[in-house]
């Protein structure tokens, strides 16, 4: 049965919804491939759960570092999560758009608190670093050289916030939309057509991954000797997340569809009258769904490792949070910090822009300007800079202009000399030194009054 693009609109695939009796792999174990591909994922997703719970139990026992542990006991349920709802999706096929939508919401969440966990890891040394400006070239994945002027300042980490912040973002949007096209029956699962949204969809996720893995790369370098000091394990953490999320989209998704276009992956008939007919979209749903389970087992064991209990933690016999109070922060205060930092971000974003247009003002004054400003008044300036919320309250600069012409006409110019009154041809030798004398005692005096301006100054 060859795929249509549109198709008919709704949630169900085709109204395809195939039986998995187990006593079919008696009667008919050749034709019962899909219940052994549902008996193995479920196994493997067995597996994720309980390695898992395992991981997030030991965490919530020994809550010690509340800042650190919430994400970590968060990144560690994705594996699980996505597991079962992939899971699921195998045996309700016909509503796999919508279960694989919460998948993304996981995996989006995934990301978010990996990057805030790294973040919480640097913080000591921000604090440590505050006001310091520290240059440093490094290479990223041995490929390119990066060059930063401040790698504690607030322009790389802003920077760095939206090109990891917009992938969770991203893929949040990415999964209504999908939802939405596939009600109105133009998503296309699968298919490269130009009439369906999924070639679209695809494309900017493997934008926005992009993005978001050089990013991620060129974080995990500039930082890579407060990793090496803190024994941070940052980069197996970022393999925990990261890897998974490669492997389902390379593999599952652009492989399975381009496997499926060339008809690698096609149709398989009934072979007898109670048989089922499997679409080629729901043989590569199998495959797709034994990938994902497959490969959350394995990052279930890593984060064993990697997003474990830290040696500190280990050490502590009582921490301060109890259980169910590590349970409440670890996971019920989840959604709104996620929305306070998302905000937080676009605030960092602001004072960024206000900073840098400061910054751009500054620069417009040439350097004859700058030294007309007397040094006193440079150091006043300089000690009494306002911030940028008390530059933008400030005056136009219009009306700093007058202020500035009212004062200059207050100004009396002391180098003039007073003037001699017409018909000096008549005035006596008497008044002639009378004028000297008097001429001597106004230099004198306008000499006396410029050194004494020149003191208060």
């Amino acid at each position: 049965m060859a795929e249509h693009c549109p198709t008919i609109g709704g949630l169900s695939e085709n109204g395809f919804n195939p039986e998995f009796d187990l006593k079919q792999l008696v009667s008919d174990p050749t034709n019962s491939m899909h219940i052994w591909g549902w008996l193995v994922s479920g196994f493997l997703v067995l597996v994720t759960i309980t390695i898992s719970s395992h991981t997030i139990n030991e965490h919530l026992q020994h809550y010690c570092t509340p800042n650190i542990q919430r994400h970590k006991v968060r990144v560690v349920a994705y594996p699980a999560a996505y597991a079962i709802l992939a899971w699921l999706s195998y045996l309700k096929y016909n509503y796999e758009t919508v279960l694989l939508f919460f998948a993304r919401l996981f995996e989006s969440f995934a990301v978010y608190n990996l990057f805030m966990c790294l973040q919480a890891y640097l913080e000591p040394f921000r604090i440590r670093n505050e006001g310091r400006k520290e240059e440093i070239t490094t290479k990223v994945l041995g490929i390119y050289n990066f060059k930063l002027k401040s790698k504690w300042g607030l322009h790389f980490r802003v920077i760095t916030d939206i090109l990891v912040l917009q992938f969770p973002i991203w893929n949040i949007l990415s999964a209504l939309i999908s939802i939405f096209a596939q009600i109105k029956g133009v998503y296309c699962d699968g298919q490269f057509s130009p009439q369906g949204a999924y070639i679209y969809l695809a494309t900017i996720q493997f934008i926005s991954l992009s993005i978001i893995l050089m990013a991620l790369f060129t974080y995990l370098s500039v930082f890579s000797e407060e990793w090496k000091e803190g024994n941070i394990r940052a980069h197996g953490m970022f393999w925990c997340v990261k890897g998974p999320i490669m492997v389902i989209f390379y593999l599952g998704d652009i492989t399975l569809a381009i496997l499926g276009y060339f008809e690698v992956i096609k149709d398989k008939p009934a072979t007898t009258s109670s048989g089922t007919y499997w679409p080629a979209a729901a043989i590569k749903n199998g495959y797709y769904v034994l990938i994902i389970c497959l490969c959350m087992a394995f990052v279930a064991i890593l984060m064993q490792i990697y997003f474990g209990l830290d040696a500190k933690e280990y050490q502590t016999e009582q921490p301060e949070f109890s259980y169910f109070d590590a349970l409440s922060d670890g996971f019920l205060a989840y959604i709104p910090q996620f929305i306070k930092n998302v905000f937080m971000c676009g605030g960092d974003t602001v004072v960024l822009a206000k900073k840098r247009i400061h910054l751009r003002k500054h620069r417009r004054l040439s350097d004859d300007e700058i030294d007309l400003i007397p040094t006193a008044n440079k150091d006043a300036d300089y000690n009494n800079s306002p911030s940028i919320h008390e530059y933008l309250a400030q005056p136009l600069p219009s009306l700093q202009t007058n202020k500035y012409e009212q004062d200059r006409h207050h100004q009396h110019n002391f180098n003039a000399l007073p003037l001699e009154p017409l018909g000096g041809s008549n005035t006596t030798s008497t008044d002639k030194e009378e004028k000297e004398d008097a001429l001597i005692v106004s230099s004198a005096s306008l000499s006396q009054f410029k050194s004494h301006d020149l003191e208060r100054k």
